[in-house]
C-alpha cells in the first residue's frame, strides 16, 4: 500500500498533506507535531480516523481507497466509485501495536539507545532530560487545553449559524405551514367533489391498502437489507457452490498472532539452519559423516566400556531366554522374552491354518458335490455344460483342500524350526514346563536372578547409549571406533564441533519444531500445512471465507426481497399504480393512501362545498405570493417546525462564558513549543558530546550496524504482512549518525 493524502476538514477550511509516490520529507516539526503526524497516519489505518480527519491511500492493486469516519461514528473504506473497500489492516491481521512496530522507525528501531553511549550519564544531561520530560508534559497539557477552547469556539459558531437560520428561515417556515394547510384543504375539496361515491371508494382503498402498506413496509425493509448486503459484498466476484461450501468451513478472520508466530518460526528455523551450516563447515573437512545419529553419542564415551556393556546386555538376554524356555516361556517383570513370543506366534499361525483348512473342507465338499450333481444331471440334456461343471468341481477341490493343506504344512514347518531353535521338542512340552514351574515355585529362582542381571546390564547400557538397541549399536562398532579416533585427533576443534552439535540437536532443532508446530496449529483451520506459505495462504483463505459469508448474506437478502417484491407487485397491479421502478411505485401508493386518509378525515368537517372552494382559492393565491424563487420546489410541509430560539440563546451564553474563561487559562503554546525545542536541542548537544567522549575510550555509534538494522526494518516493511508492502515513517531515526 502507499499513502496518498492526509486531510483535516474543519468548518470553513481544509488542511491537506500530500505524499510523494516514493519519499516525502517533513522538516521543522518538533516532537509533539511528529507524534501527532504519526498518530494521525497509523492511528487512522489501525483504528479509523478521528473527527474530521480523512486518509487516502492506494492498495496493492493501485486502487484509491478513502478512509473516513461518518457522522454516526462508523468508519468507512470506499473506492472512488463509491463501493465499499475492505479494511486492509484488519484483513492483514494487524493491530495498532503491530502496525507501529512495522511502519514506525525511530532511533531505538535502528539500535540507537541512550545506554549505548558507553559512558555514565552526566548530571547536566540528566537535568536536561528531566527538564525536557517536564516541559513535554506541560506542552501536551497546553495543546489539550487549546483543543478544548477550539471545540467551544466551534460550538458557538454552530449555535450562531442555527440562530441565523432561525431568524432568516421564518418566511420559509411560514411558507411550509401554508403548504401543509393547503394540502388539508385540497383533501377536503376533493372529498366534497367526489361525494358519496368517492367516500365509498376511499374507504375500500384504505381497507385494502392496509395490507398493501404492510407489504410495502416489508419490501422497504427487505430492500434496505439487500442494499446493505450489496454494499458489504462490494465488487467481489461471486463464488461457485463447491467453493462456498469449502470456504464456510474456514474461519474468516486471520489469527491475531499470526505474524508473531511466523516471525518466531522464521527466527528459530534461521537459527537451526545457521547452526547446521556451521556444523557442516566445521565437520566436513575434519570428521566423516555419521551413518546413524547414535554414532556421535557413542563415540564420545569410553570405547572399551561401551562395547563391553553392549555385549554383556546381549549375553544376559540370551541367558534369560534360556531360563525362560526351560520353564515354558514364563515372563518376568520388566523383560520382554523374544523367543517365547516367537513360539507363541508360530503356534497361533498353525492354529489359524488348521481353522482355515477345516472351514474350507466343509465349503469344498458342498461345492464339489453340487458341481458333480449338476454335471451328471445335465449330461443327457445339455452335454456342453457337464465338462464345465466338472472343471468347477475340480477347482473347488483345489481351493478347499490343496491350498489350505499346503499352508498348514508351511506354518507347521516354521513352528518346528522355532521349537528346535529354542531346544523344545513340541509345543505341548513347552507348556508342560510352565505347569511344572507353577507346581514348584523354587524353579523360578534362577529365572528371576537372570532377569535381575539383565535389567542391571540394560540400565548400564542406557546410561551410556540412551535408547539405542545394543545389537544395533554393535553393528556400528567399527564406524564408532573410527569416529572416536577422528574426534580424538581433532584436539580443540572437537569441543567446538561437539558444542555446536549439542546446541543444534538439543536446543535449535526442538525450538524450530516447536515453533513450527505452534504455527501449524494456528494455520490448521485454514488447511495450510506449509509454514513458508502460511502468511499468504491464511490471509487468502480468510478473505475467501469472508467472501463466502457475505455472498450467503447477499443471496439470502436477494431471496427475501424477491419474495416480498412478488407480493407487493401483485397488490400494486391490482391498484393500478404504475412507476419507473418498484421504489417509485411504492412511494406513489403511500402517497395515494395518505391522500385517501386525508379525504376521509376531511369529510367529517361540516362545511359547504362553496366555503371549501373559496378557502382553497385563497390559500393557492397566498402560496403563489409567498413563494420565493431561491427556494425552488424543495420546500415541503414538514419544514414548518420552529426552532427553540430561547434554548439556543441559553446554550450560546453558557458556551461563550466557558470560552472566555478557558481562553484566559490556556498557556502560550507557541512559547512552550519554542522552549521545548531549545531544551531538546540542548539534550542532543549533550548527548553528542557524551557520545564523542565515549568514542575516545569505548566504541561509539556503529554506523554499519545502524545501516544493517535500517535495511532489515525496510525489508520487513517491504515484505509486509501477507506480502502487502507497507509504508515506513522514519521518525528522527538517524539524527545521531
Amino acid at each position: 500500500m502507499r499513502l496518498e493524502e492526509l486531510s483535516l476538514r474543519i468548518p470553513g477550511d481544509e488542511l491537506r498533506m500530500r505524499f510523494h509516490q516514493r519519499i516525502t520529507v517533513l522538516s521543522g516539526l518538533e516532537a509533539p507535531e511528529r507524534r501527532g503526524v504519526v498518530d494521525s497516519l497509523l492511528g487512522s489505518l489501525a483504528d479509523g480516523p478521528a473527527g474530521q480527519t480523512v486518509l487516502v491511500y492506494r492498495d496493492g492493486q493501485d486502487r484509491r481507497v478513502t478512509l473516513a469516519r461518518g457522522d454516526s461514528g462508523a468508519v468507512f473504506h470506499t473506492y472512488d466509485d463509491g463501493s465499499a473497500a475492505p479494511d486492509l489492516i484488519a484483513a492483514l491481521g494487524l493491530d495498532s501495536t503491530r502496525l507501529h512496530e512495522l511502519a514506525h522507525v525511530d532511533e531505538a528501531g535502528v539500535g540507537l539507545f541512550a545506554a549505548d553511549l558507553g559512558v555514565p550519564e552526566t548530571p547536566e544531561l540528566a537535568e536536561a532530560r528531566a527538564a525536557l520530560t517536564a516541559i513535554t508534559h506541560e506542552l501536551d497539557a497546553a495543546l489539550a487545553a487549546r483543543q478544548a477552547v477550539e471545540a467551544l469556539r466551534e460550538e458557538m459558531a454552530e449555535i450562531d449559524e442555527r440562530l441565523r437560520e432561525a431568524d432568516e428561515g421564518g418566511a420559509k417556515r411560514r411558507y411550509a405551514r401554508l403548504l401543509a394547510q393547503l394540502e388539508r384543504v385540497r383533501a377536503e375539496a376533493a372529498a366534497a367533489r367526489t361525494g358519496d361515491v368517492g367516500a365509498a371508494s376511499d374507504r375500500r382503498f384504505m381497507e385494502n391498502g392496509r395490507q398493501a402498506m404492510r407489504a410495502a413496509k416489508r419490501w422497504s425493509q427487505a430492500n434496505a437489507h439487500l442494499e446493505e448486503a450489496r454494499q458489504r459484498f462490494g465488487r467481489r466476484e461471486r463464488l461457485d457452490e463447491a467453493t462456498i461450501a469449502q470456504a464456510l468451513a474456514t474461519p474468516d478472520r486471520v489469527p491475531a498472532k499470526l505474524d508473531s508466530l511466523i516471525r518466531a518460526y522464521s527466527e528459530a528455523e534461521g537459527r537451526r539452519q545457521q547452526l547446521a551450516e556451521r556444523l557442516s563447515s566445521l565437520a566436513t573437512s575434519r570428521l566423516p559423516e555419521p551413518s546413524h545419529p547414535a554414532v556421535v553419542r557413542l563415540a564420545s564415551e569410553n570405547q572399551d566400556a561401551v562395547w563391553e556393556t553392549a555385549r554383556h546386555v546381549l549375553e544376559t538376554a540370551a541367558r534369560l531366554d534360556e531360563e525362560s524356555l526351560a520353564l515354558g516361556g514364563l515372563e518376568t517383570v520388566g523383560v520382554n522374552l523374544d523367543v517365547a513370543t516367537e513360539i507363541e506366534m508360530a503356534h497361533a499361525a498353525v492354529e489359524e491354518a488348521e481353522r482355515v483348512l477345516a472351514t474350507r473342507r466343509r465349503q469344498g465338499l458342498l461345492a464339489t458335490g453340487g458341481a458333480g450333481l449338476v454335471g451328471v444331471a445335465t449330461l443327457p440334456i445339455v452335454p456342453i455344460i457337464a465338462p464345465v461343471a466338472l472343471v468347477g468341481a475340480a477347482g473347488a477341490a483345489l481351493w478347499s483342500f490343496v491350498g489350505p493343506r499346503r499352508r498348514l504344512q508351511d506354518v507347521e514347518a516354521d513352528e518346528q524350526a522355532v521349537l528346535q531353535k529354542a531346544g523344545v521338542p513340541t509345543y505341548l512340552s513347552f507348556h508342560m514346563r510352565r505347569i511344572d514351574a507353577t507346581i514348584d515355585p523354587n524353579a523360578r529362582e534362577r529365572l528371576h536372578l537372570s532377569a535381575l542381571e539383565h535389567r542391571v546390564a540394560l540400565s548400564e547400557w542406557q546410561e551410556l547409549a540412551g535408547d539405542v538397541d545394543a545389537a544395533e549399536a554393535l553393528a556400528l562398532e567399527q564406524e564408532v571406533r573410527s569416529y572416536a579416533t577422528a574426534v580424538a585427533n581433532l584436539g580443540g576443534a572437537a569441543d567446538e564441533i561437539d558444542a555446536v552439535r549439542r546446541e543444534l540437536g538439543e536446543i535449535a532443532e526442538p525450538a524450530a519444531e516447536k515453533a513450527r508446530a505452534v504455527l501449524m496449529r494456528a494455520c490448521a483451520p485454514f488447511g495450510v500445512d506449509d509454514p513458508n506459505l502460511a502468511a499468504g495462504m491464511v490471509r487468502q483463505q480468510a478473505e475467501l471465507a469472508t467472501t463466502a459469508h457475505l455472498q450467503r448474506q447477499l443471496e439470502k437478502a436477494e431471496a427475501e426481497e424477491a419474495e416480498v417484491r412478488d407480493e407487493i407487485e401483485s397488490v400494486l397491479d391490482q391498484a393500478g399504480i404504475e412507476g419507473a421502478d418498484m421504489a417509485s411505485r411504492v412511494a406513489a401508493m403511500e402517497q395515494a393512501f395518505a391522500n385517501a386518509r386525508r379525504r376521509d378525515q376531511a369529510r367529517t368537517h361540516a362545511r359547504s362545498r362553496e366555503e371549501i372552494e373559496a378557502e382553497l382559492g385563497r390559500l393557492e393565491a397566498l402560496v403563489r405570493r409567498e413563494h420565493r424563487p431561491e427556494w425552488g420546489a424543495t420546500v415541503v410541509a414538514d419544514e414548518s417546525e420552529e426552532p427553540d430560539v430561547g434554548d439556543l440563546q441559553r446554550r450560546r451564553t453558557v458556551a461563550a462564558q466557558a470560552y472566555d474563561t478557558a481562553q484566559v487559562l490556556v498557556p502560550d503554546v507557541e512559547h512552550l513549543a519554542d522552549r521545548r525545542a531549545a531544551v531538546e536541542r540542548r539534550v542532543h548537544v549533550l548527548e553528542s558530546t557524551l557520545e564523542g567522549a565515549g568514542s575516545t575510550g569505548a566504541a561509539g555509534v556503529d554506523v554499519e550496524d545502524v545501516r544493517r538494522q535500517l535495511i532489515a526494518r525496510l525489508t520487513e516493511a517491504r515484505n509486509g504482512a501477507g506480502e502487502e508492502p507497507m509504508p515506513v515513517i522514519l521518525d528522527e531515526a538517524l539524527i545521531r549518525v
